[in-house]
């Protein structure tokens, strides 16, 4: 928003990734923070769980869409608890 205002940016996108890769009954998770090496944290785990979990991000997503939320208090709780961030601050000089 603050480029379309002629301003520079005080934050910039951190890359990280949260996939869930539903595989008929069972799954892949995947956490990649950020998303392009080097990485700092690089989690993934299996199972009928990731199945479950994409069925139930899938009702919760269509549930936001529908209601024309783009991010939910929850959404930003667990985000939030599981330590990956949107959005880094960036610092910028002041000119001389």
């Amino acid at each position: 928003a603050a480029l379309l205002r002629g301003k520079e940016p005080k934050a910039v996108a951190t890359w990280n990734a949260v996939c869930l890769a539903d595989f008929g009954d069972e799954g892949i998770a995947f956490v990649a923070q950020p998303q392009i090496p080097p990485r700092n944290v690089n989690w993934s785990s299996q199972g009928k769980w990731v199945h479950a979990a994409k069925v139930g991000f899938e009702k919760y997503f269509l549930h936001k869409v529908r209601q024309g939320k783009s991010e939910t208090f929850y959404e930003g709780l667990a985000l939030d608890m599981l330590g990956i961030k949107k959005l880094k601050a960036i610092h910028i000089e002041p000119a001389e």
